[in-house]
Parts: C-alpha cells; sequence; structure tokens
C-alpha cells in the first residue's frame, strides 16, 4: 500500500492542478534548453520518458511569451490531434498572455493550414475551392466503389494476379492497398515508377496497383479535386513551400521559431516538411526514438540519424541536447523501461541516456514506487483483478480514477476490458472511438430507421433500392452514388413504410448467414424469405424479416424495450386483434404498429419504446418528403423524434459506469451528424440515400472533430498510441499475450509494401536481399516501442498482467520486465487469484449472506446488520441493504384467487399432467413468465397447421405446400434450415401414412378437424370447466368417435404411462360428454374457420353420455421411418379416475398458493424436471435469500 508520503515525492506537479499558479523547478538541462538565446539555430533535445521533453516545450513557449513576443510567431507541432490539444492547454495555464490563434498544431493540421492559404493565393493550379481531407473512412469507401466498379465492368481494366482473388473486396485488402498508396504518397512514387519496379522487384502485382492508383487520382481529380488523401497532405504542403520561395520565405519571416514535440513519430514528409521550413532556423525538436507508437502509420525513429542532413547549415549545424534526469518514472519503473528499451537497437546519433537519474524524495532517498508481474488463469480474472485493484486504491486509499490506466495492444481487448471493468463498477474512458461509425450502438437505429423510410420510398416510386454506384448524367456524389435531379424523389406512403419495412435484412442489424452446403438428401434449394410465394399478401411476405426490424428498433440504443416488454407488446397486439376477428399474426401486427401509431392506441400499448420508434418513423417520413431533404435533415427529424437527448444527457452528467455509456452515445450521434453534415457539404445535392450508401460501406473508425465530453474521474483505458505524451500514477499493462504483444505478422506483405520502402530506403538491390527475418526483426523492434512506451506511463505504480491457460500465454515481453534469472530486480511473476471485486454491490450480498447464514456467529451477524443499516439510511442509499429490497420480504402484489369462487375453473387437457406434476409450473406458463417459442416449436405449428388444411392430401402435395409456406418461418439459410426442412417433410410424409392406413388398416373414417370443446364436469368440491380443440376427430366401425393427438416432437411417453395419460383421458371424458357428436356437426357448417364458440356441455356427476372410441398419440417427430401410434383404450363406464384427474387439477389451481412439486435437486427424469428453478423453492438458484 502507498502512502500519502510517498505520493509527495513527485517533482512535477499533476497536470490536473493549476499549472499557472505552481512555479515549476526546471533542472539544469532543462533549463539550457528552455533558455536558449534567438538565433540558436535547430536543436534537437533528446531524453528518456519523464524527463521533461514535452515541459521544456511548453516552458520555451512561454518564457518567450513573457518575454515579449507575438504568440503569433510561434509555432509548436506535434504528432496527432490529440497531443496538440493536451500541449495547447498547459500552453494556455501557464502562458499570462491571452493566445487567440492556435499556436500549438498536429502536423496535418499545420500542412492543411499551409495549402488553404496557398489555394487562397492561387498556388494550387486547378483546385478552384477550399482543401478539404479526404478521411481514412472515406478513402476505403471511395476505394471499394471501385473495385465494385471494375467487378461490374466499368472503368479502365484493371485485372489482379489470379492469386488475390479470394482478397479482393475485403477490407483488409483494402488496407494493404491505401497503405501502399501511403507509402507512395510518401516517398513521392508515380504510378509509372511503381509499375516499373514490378519486375525487377519480384511483385508483378504493383502492375495492376499502378493502374489502379492512376485511375484512382483520376477519379478524385474529377469529383473532389480539392480532396487530399490524409498521407498526402503533408508532402503537398512541403512540395508547396518548395515550388514556391516567395511563400516559404513569408512564412518562415512569419514565424520566430518552429517547436516539434516528439519528432520519434514523424512520417518521411513530416521530415521533409520540417526540413523545408526550418532549415538553418530557430527550431527545436525533442524526441524519444525508444517510445515510438505510430509505426503503424509511417513513423520512422530512424530518420532521426539524418536530421541534420535536413536542418542543419554550415553556419547553423544542428545541436544535441540530452536530459538525463527522470521526472515520473519511480526508481523500480524506471528499470523495468531500462530493461525494454536495451532490446530496441540504437538510432546512431539520437542516443538517449537509458539509465536517467530518479526522482528522491524531501529526504534525498530515491522514490522506489511498484512494478509487479501478474498472470491469471483466464481473461475474466484478469479483468476482475484490475476492477478490484481499481476500486482499491480508490476507496481505501483516495486515488482519483483519473489517476489509473490500463493500456492494451489492441483494439478488440480495449473494448473488451472496457466492457468487463464498467460492468464491475470501474468508470472508464478510453481515448478515441475503435469502432466504425455505422456500427456505433448509438447510430445503429437512427440508419436503421432511414434505410426503412429510403426502402418505403424506394417501394412506392418503384425504383429498386439497391445501390446505385454508377454516376448519371456525368454528376457524381463521393460515394459513388447519383445525385438525383431535384424533385425526382416521390414521398413514401404509410402503406409503402409498412410494406418496406421488412427490407431491413442483413444490411442493417443482422450479418448474412453462412450458406453451408445443405444435407445430401435435400435434393432442391432450400426456400428463403425471398421465395414467398405470391399469393401470400405483402406483409406476410416479409413476416420474419420485418419483425428482426422491428425488434432491432425496440431493443436498439434508442428504443430502450427489454424482451420482456416486446413479448407484452406483441401479447396486447394480438390480444386486440383476435377481440376485433382478425387473424393476422404478431409479427404483422408489430410491424403496422410502429408504422402506424394508430394501431397503439387501439391496442392500449403502454409502451414508451413502441410510441419513441412509431414518432421517429412518422417524423422521419415527413421530413424525407421535403423538397431538397438531406441526410442532416432526415437523421435530425429522426432523433429529435426519439426524445433520449434529455435522458442521456442527464446520465452523462451523473456520474459512474452508467454516464461512459452516455458519453459514448452521445459522441457517436454528434459524429453521425458531423458526417452528415460533412457529406452534405462535400457532394451539394447528394440525397439521404446516397449518404445511406456512404455509410453502408464505410467499415472504418471515423475521427471526428466535434468535442467529446470530458473524461472526468474515470479511468483511462487505451492503445499505446493513445498513452503517449501522458501519465498517471497507476497503470497497468494488460494482456500481455504471445502472439498479441509482440504482433509479429508483416506489415504490407500482401502487396509488397515492405519491399517498396526498403527499395526507397536502402536501393533496389538491399531490397531483394533482405528477407522475412530481417524485417521481421524491425516488426520486432516497433512492437518493443510501444511495449516500453505503456511501461513508462506510470509515477507510482506499475503492473504487467497475462493470462497463462491451455490457450493463451504470457508474451516474451513479460520476461523483459521480470528481468533475467538470478538477476535481483525486485519484479517476480505471481500466479494471481482474482477476488471479487470491492464494490458496494459485493460488500452489500457478502453481509447480507452473513446475516442470514447459519453458520455465522452471533457477533458476525450484528456487525453485518449494523452495517447493512448504515448503507440502508445513509442520504444516497445502497441499493439493497434495506431489508425490504430483499427478495422474500415484499408483499405479495395480490391474494386473489385466479377464479371467482362461484365459478369453474377451466383447465386444458393438454395442461393437466403439468398441473398435478407441480402447479406452480402451470402458473408460471399461464402468467406468460417461461421463455418465448422457439423455432422447433415454431415448426410443429406449421406442421399441424398443414395437416388441418390438407387433412386427406398424399405426401407429394403436403411437401408441396410445406416448401410454399416455408419462407414464412423465417428459418436460418445454410444446413441447419435445409436439415429442419427436411425433418418437417418427413413429418408430413408420415403423418400422409397415418391418413392413408386410418380406414385401410383401422376402419376409421375421419369426422373433422380442429374441433372445440368445452365441458362442464361436476364435481362436489369444485366444478371443473374442461375445454380445447383436437387435431383429428375420427370414428371408428362402432361408431365411437375417436381422438386423435398429433405430436411433432422428438419424445414420447413410455408404455407404462400411456393407460393413464392426462391429456388423452381428458379427451375420453370430454367424449364421455357428448363432445365427438357435437363437433362433428360443428365441422359440417358450410365456413369450417368460422370463428365458433361451442356449446357447453354439462356432465353431470356420475353420468356418461357416450361411450369414447379411446384416444391416441401419432408420433411424427421421432426418428422412426413410420408414425408411431400410441393408443389409450376406451375408457368403462365404470371408471372414475379419468374424471377426478380432471376435478383434482381444478382444485389445485384454484386458489391463491400453487404448490412446487418434484424431487428436490431432481433435473432428470420423465415427470419430475422442474420447469420453473428460478421461481421454485426447491430447487437451487430459486431459494430466496432468507432461507437458511
Amino acid at each position: 500500500m502507498h502512502t500519502q508520503r510517498e505520493a509527495s515525492w513527485r517533482v512535477l506537479p499533476p497536470r490536473g492542478v493549476d499549472e499557472a499558479q505552481a512555479p515549476l523547478e526546471l533542472d539544469p538541462a532543462q533549463e539550457t534548453v528552455v533558455g536558449l538565446a534567438p538565433g540558436h539555430g535547430p536543436v534537437l533535445v533528446l531524453g528518456a520518458p519523464g524527463t521533461g521533453r514535452s515541459t521544456v516545450t511548453v516552458e520555451a513557449v512561454v518564457r518567450r511569451i513573457a518575454a515579449g513576443t507575438d504568440p503569433q510567431r510561434l509555432l509548436v507541432l506535434t504528432p496527432s490531434r490529440e497531443s496538440a490539444a493536451a500541449l495547447r492547454d498547459r500552453v494556455s495555464r501557464r502562458a499570462s498572455a491571452t493566445i487567440s490563434t492556435p499556436l500549438v498544431r498536429a502536423w496535418q493540421a499545420y500542412a492543411f493550414d499551409v495549402l488553404r492559404r496557398a489555394q487562397a493565393q492561387g498556388l494550387l493550379p486547378g483546385i478552384v475551392t477550399p482543401p478539404v481531407l479526404l478521411s481514412g473512412p472515406e478513402q476505403d469507401a471511395f476505394l471499394a466503389e471501385m473495385m465494385r466498379g471494375h467487378e461490374a465492368g466499368y472503368g479502365s481494366s484493371v485485372v489482379w494476379p489470379a492469386e488475390l482473388d479470394q482478397a479482393l473486396g475485403t477490407r483488409g485488402f483494402r488496407g494493404q492497398l491505401r497503405e501502399l498508396f501511403d507509402r507512395m504518397n510518401e516517398y513521392r512514387v508515380t504510378p509509372e515508377q511503381l509499375a516499373a519496379w514490378a519486375e525487377p522487384l519480384g511483385h508483378p502485382e504493383w502492375r495492376t496497383a499502378a493502374a489502379f492508383r492512376a485511375e484512382y487520382q483520376e477519379i478524385r481529380a474529377l469529383r473532389m479535386p480539392s480532396a487530399f488523401d490524409p498521407s498526402e497532405l503533408v508532402d503537398r504542403a512541403a512540395k508547396v513551400l518548395e515550388e514556391n520561395p516567395e511563400f516559404l520565405a513569408a512564412e518562415q519571416q512569419r514565424l520566430d521559431v518552429v517547436l516539434a514535440d516528439d519528432l520519434q513519430e514523424a512520417t518521411p514528409s513530416a521530415h521533409r516538411l520540417i526540413g523545408v521550413l526550418t532549415r538553418g532556423r530557430d527550431a527545436v525538436f525533442t524526441a524519444d526514438p525508444d517510445t515510438t507508437v505510430q509505426g503503424f502509420r509511417g513513423a520512422r525513429p530512424d530518420l532521426l540519424r539524418t536530421l541534420e542532413e535536413r536542418v542543419g547549415t554550415p553556419s547553423h549545424p544542428l545541436q544535441r541536447l540530452h536530459l538525463g534526469t527522470s521526472h515520473r518514472m519511480p526508481r523500480q519503473v524506471g528499470l523495468a523501461w531500462q530493461r525494454v528499451a536495451r532490446a530496441v537497437s540504437v538510432v546512431a546519433g539520437a542516443r538517449v541516456q537509458r539509465a536517467p537519474e530518479h526522482p528522491v524524495g524531501p529526504d534525498g532517498e530515491p522514490h522506489e514506487g511498484s512494478v509487479r508481474v501478474a498472470v491469471f488463469d483466464s481473461p475474466t480474472a484478469q479483468a476482475r483483478w484490475c476492477a478490484d485493484r481499481f476500486l482499491r486504491l480508490h476507496v481505501l486509499e483516495g486515488v482519483p480514477y483519473r489517476e489509473m490506466a490500463v493500456i492494451v495492444r489492441s483494439g478488440s481487448q480495449l473494448s473488451a476490458l472496457t466492457r468487463q471493468l464498467a460492468a464491475l463498477g470501474v468508470p472508464t474512458t478510453t481515448s478515441a472511438a475503435e469502432t466504425p461509425l455505422r456500427d456505433e450502438p448509438a447510430v445503429i437505429p437512427l440508419l436503421n430507421a432511414l434505410r426503412i423510410l429510403l426502402a418505403a420510398q424506394d417501394r412506392d416510386s418503384g425504383r429498386d433500392g439497391a445501390a446505385e454506384l454508377a454516376p448519371v448524367d456525368g454528376e457524381a456524389s463521393a460515394s459513388g452514388a447519383e445525385v438525383p435531379a431535384p424533385g425526382a424523389a416521390m414521398p413514401p406512403s404509410g402503406d409503402g413504410l409498412r410494406a418496406a419495412a421488412g427490407e431491413l435484412s442483413a444490411t442493417g442489424d443482422e450479418l448474412p448467414p453462412a450458406h453451408d452446403q445443405a444435407p445430401a438428401s435435400t435434393d432442391e434449394p432450400v426456400p428463403t424469405a425471398d421465395d414467398a410465394p405470391e399469393d401470400l399478401d405483402a406483409e406476410a411476405r416479409g413476416t420474419m424479416l420485418t419483425a428482426t426490424a422491428a425488434v432491432s428498433l425496440l431493443t436498439s440504443r434508442i428504443g430502450g424495450a427489454s424482451p420482456m416488454e416486446v413479448r407484452r407488446i406483441r401479447q396486447k397486439l394480438r390480444g386486440y386483434e383476435l377481440r376485433t376477428g382478425g387473424g393476422r399474426t404478431s409479427d404483422d401486427l408489430l410491424v403496422q404498429a410502429l408504422t402506424d401509431g394508430v394501431l397503439l392506441e387501439l391496442a392500449e400499448v403502454r409502451s414508451d419504446a413502441a410510441a419513441r420508434v412509431a414518432d421517429m418513423l412518422l417524423e422521419g417520413q415527413n421530413a424525407l418528403q421535403e423538397p431538397g431533404a438531406t441526410a442532416e435533415s432526415v437523421l435530425w427529424a429522426l432523433w429529435e423524434a426519439s426524445g433520449v437527448a434529455p435522458r442521456w444527457r442527464r446520465r452523462a452528467l451523473a456520474g459512474g459506469a452508467e454516464s461512459v455509456r452516455a458519453d459514448r452515445d452521445l459522441d457517436a450521434v454528434v459524429g453521425l451528424f458531423e458526417a452528415a453534415e460533412r457529406f452534405v457539404d462535400q457532394v451539394p445535392g447528394a440525397t439521404a440515400r446516397a449518404f445511406m450508401e456512404y455509410m453502408d460501406h464505410q467499415e472504418l473508425p471515423m475521427d471526428t472533430l466535434a468535442a467529446r465530453a470530458p473524461a472526468e474521474d474515470n479511468v483511462s483505458v487505451m492503445t499505446p498510441a493513445g498513452s503517449a505524451g501522458r501519465q498517471w500514477a497507476h497503470v497497468v499493462v494488460a494482456g500481455v499475450q504471445q502472439g498479441v504483444w509482440p504482433n509479429t505478422a508483416l506489415r504490407g506483405q500482401l502487396l509488397g509494401t515492405d519491399v517498396l520502402t526498403d527499395a526507397l530506403d536502402h536501393g533496389p538491390e538491399q531490397a531483394l536481399r533482405l528477407g522475412a527475418v530481417d524485417r521481421l526483426r524491425q516488426v520486432r523492434f516497433d512492437e518493443l516501442r510501444q511495449f516500453a512506451t505503456a511501461v513508462s506511463r506510470a509515477g507510482e505504480s506499475l503492473v504487467v498482467t497475462a493470462v497463462a491457460s491451455q490457450d493463451e500465454q504470457p508474451s516474451e515481453f513479460v520476461d523483459l520486465v521480470v528481468g533475467d534469472e538470478g538477476q535481483d530486480t525486485g519484479t517476480v511473476t505471481e500466479h494471481v487469484t482474482a477476488p471479487e471485486p470491492l464494490t458496494l454491490r459485493q460488500l452489500t450480498g457478502t453481509l447480507r449472506r452473513t446475516l442470514t447464514s447459519g453458520a455465522s456467529g452471533e457477533h458476525e451477524r450484528e456487525a453485518a446488520a449494523r452495517l447493512l443499516h448504515e448503507f440502508a439510511t445513509v442520504a444516497d442509499p445502497v441499493r439493497g441493504a434495506a431489508p425490504d429490497e430483499w427478495w422474500g420480504h415484499a408483499p405479495l402484489s395480490t391474494e386473489e384467487a385466479l377464479f371467482d369462487a362461484e365459478e369453474a375453473v377451466r383447465v386444458s387437457p393438454s395442461k393437466i399432467e403439468t398441473i398435478h406434476r407441480s402447479p406452480l409450473d402451470w402458473f408460471v406458463a399461464e402468467a406468460r413468465a417461461t421463455e418465448v417459442t422457439d423455432l422447433s416449436r415454431s415448426l410443429g405449428t406449421l406442421v399441424h397447421d398443414i395437416a388441418e388444411n390438407m387433412p386427406e392430401a398424399d405426401a407429394t402435395e403436403l411437401v408441396a405446400e410445406l416448401r410454399r409456406r416455408w419462407p414464412t418461418l423465417g428459418m436460418p439459410a445454410g444446413w441447419t434450415g435445409a436439415q429442419e426442412l427436411e425433418r418437417a417433410e418427413e413429418m408430413l410424409r408420415k403423418f400422409a401414412q397415418y391418413a392413408r392406413e386410418m380406414g385401410s388398416k383401422h376402419g376409421r373414417r375421419l369426422a373433422g378437424v380442429e374441433g372445440s370443446f368445452e365441458v362442464l364436469v361436476r364435481d362436489a368440491a369444485r366444478d371443473a370447466l374442461l375445454t380445447g380443440r383436437v387435431d383429428r376427430l375420427e370414428v371408428d366401425a362402432h361408431g365411437r368417435h375417436v381422438v386423435v393427438d398429433l405430436k411433432t416432437g422428438r419424445s414420447k411417453p413410455s408404455k407404462e404411462d400411456l393407460p393413464e395419460h392426462p391429456q388423452l383421458a381428458a379427451y375420453q371424458v370430454a367424449l364421455q360428454a357428448g363432445a365427438g357428436r357435437a363437433m362433428e356437426e360443428l365441422s359440417r357448417t358450410e365456413d369450417l374457420h368460422e370463428a365458433h364458440r361451442p356449446e357447453r356441455i354439462e356432465l353431470p356427476e356420475g353420468v356418461v353420455l357416450a361411450q369414447p372410441g379411446g384416444a391416441l398419440l401419432v408420433q411424427l417427430g421421432g426418428s422412426t421411418k413410420a408414425p408411431g401410434v400410441q393408443e389409450q383404450e376406451p375408457l368403462d363406464e365404470e371408471q372414475s379416475w379419468a374424471r377426478e384427474l380432471i376435478t383434482r387439477a381444478a382444485a389445485l389451481v384454484a386458489g391463491t398458493r400453487f404448490e412446487a412439486r418434484h424431487t428436490a435437486a431432481q433435473e432428470s427424469g420423465y415427470g419430475i424436471r422442474c420447469a420453473v428453478p428460478w421461481v421454485c423453492p426447491l430447487c437451487a438458484q430459486g431459494r430466496q435469500v432468507t432461507e437458511k
């Protein structure tokens, strides 16, 4: 545990304090840099992490401003916009004068400013409008569009080598292509030069890439002549300065000094720009080649060795100054960093002192700090331990969360760990978005709603809704979508919206399933939703897709409905439909309700989520009808109608784990509107459809200039690139796994980008001599530099974590932190068991268990009760601490019986067995609290329906009808759907066999199908109203009625259970009351499907009105080839057990309490499995917390 005294040893003040009020005491080396007199020429300041490189940059600016220099005559350059913003804030806090101009800029931002001013002066031929930056995602979408065009036969003839066929069209291939283009920009390689090197360097694909590059430049020049690629921007600015001496002279005269922080992150074009701008002039560069994090973006720390050639002159050669005192890393952290840094190759001319002096405390002793290596058996345990560490530091030691950080190697690790920490109660913030904008949870419902509206517009106007990427009449958007003439788009009608809602398919909220090979026995293609028969109505054809879209919107971040709420909405709609005589499914009703809010009112649906989604679609439809509607205007209408902004704002300001998600959601929505605004500005006249197509093809995260919510007191979670230039007291470097860190995959290998770079740096001959081992060494150095950066961020404690299991092993980098075997480093590898995180929820649960456990002593129970009382009575009570919040202590919601004491208890034959087995199971099912129906039951429903409609058809006709109606089930494509289709076909073949043999083999005739009955069974204790439907009603040779129940499941009752099978026995009791004759008469009515409520028949106690012919189960779902027939013999007049079975069931459910009946803890066996263990007092997971 760290003491307050240790925390006070920090020499430099933390960045959170008011630095304007905290004078800095610089060490002699820092003072030398800050005190450089005008005319000093170019200076390179080298220093290890924590030696104050950024500090001297800030102080040099502050000193010059204090001495009277106009801030506009100073320029500070940094590698990224984030680092520029951080440095700008530090300068603003330290400077005494008001700074109205952004004197701190990222290299690309400064280059963009140079091009903007050059264009205004007419120095960019052919560019008549201000320059714009083509973002990475926009460039990726542009490349994707070109490749689709080539595949469709548009554009020039670009034929890639056959070995690349499987890669074409993938995001990974486009990424490699963009990387190749970036290096061409960095080194000013023309398409002709690349093609010329294809053969000598053994990369024939370069000829195709060169042709593709040339076409890309031509199309971009036509569409967006003022747009620049990100990698092109800096080099173009350098070229403008080189080619225009007067413009360069004016720029140099405008600036007294240029300062560049973290020059080790500079690309070749950034070095070129700095060389042109600062050669022989006053400039201060800071660098540490051992801690480079932008290597994946082209950073070249090795170029520091040739910096003298670019910026030095005979009169003003490059000076090198060294910072040798670490003001951040304590001794143990510094030693760990040294062990990592020594594994990195030294850059000649830019050697850093790798053993700096460490900070000391007031007593003159060095500040030790701490370094740990912790290994866990699973990633979950690793996340739990991290959460517990941060919570203990915050709760027990009072360390603010903002003084803690987790650094991981990859974006996937970042996303997973952020979710896990937030779930465990740790507030987190990430440095930047790691997800494409279109995949942000808050953006998905807005884009899905826009997609539905556009599909409706396409349906009403007769337009094909597919993406149209070819230019129309010579005009095209940046995404390649057509730009229709004003007024060409037709507004959608309500019917079109409902019909088109089903078109939200895999393009929006679901990925298309893999089309695996179907079983060999399926000799016809498996029907899909697209194969729905024409005679089904439009809504039914898209039933499953429509329902998927509707549920996606309702349960989205904006909708906010839970699955249970969606189910209640369905039940309300279906109930209203049945009351009004309709027969539509809940799927169809759900879609209509969201596109026609009137249905929600008629069905009395009280759901904020449903009303919100319905309002969004209505307002979005209205906005789309407006003349000149754009993506921005329609999205804004959708967002305004959602009404979630105030709620999200309150959550974002409330703090805690919920605020993190709200912050990210708001940031994502702001980013979406920024993207829409940018798209409209860059492509005047572009429609909302063009933007939708652009977003659909965007597969990369998009950087945003929109202001982000402040991090406040959260744990920072980031990759090494996000940690550059920052520091925290306590740092965890997590997930240091073999194969992850280092990631030794060779960069740009598919298209030979690494070979091209080597050829440009060392010449073609040397590039051919370099092998994979040489390039792998450079990749490893790059990974080591990132790891060294991560390790060096800690000012108090450093913990490196990894997982050791059968599937994962710690990285070799862990050994660098620990040190060589036998070397006394003070750091060992610990195999750690993760505790439960120290959260209030966890502590409250522990106290409650202690209080209610019979194993706890009296003193322990008293202490637990006292603490729980304190938790429950504070100003902000802890949830779950008060006993009235405990499960089992809340009062009953109602004590009213389900049935009036004077009325008969309604009992269904199919539920009698469940009632006798466990009345609690019956009650939970009747309350609709069980799981929703699965696909296998839906399949059984379809088979029953076909058997009802075609009771005497042959197998061929039945299977044809099945295939015609199969798409309405929405079964998944691929082998799973094909397997289920084959199973359903087999069930219908068995049914056809049974129907054929019914007369010939059993001597019975069909009397009706799906007959209903109501039989009042009198009893002295409680009358039962037996109600039900039978699949088939048959008549045997003696004129007796026989009930047939079709079973499509795989299980069946045993032979021993059959004589007293409750459902069959109940059917026979109904036949004894004369229900068979009544059902047969009803089946002869003119309209079999007209809704007739059967007449109630009374069966007096001890009386039999008709003799049944028995009842039977026809098993269609088993593995046998023939149908399995299980028959229950006819009941005798003297047998009363079946009637008693019904009346006892009625008595069991007539009261206010429902027993749980099964063998305790029994989980297997026919008739004793517990169907509701989560509420069953006999099951472990259902036991109340107050039980001892």
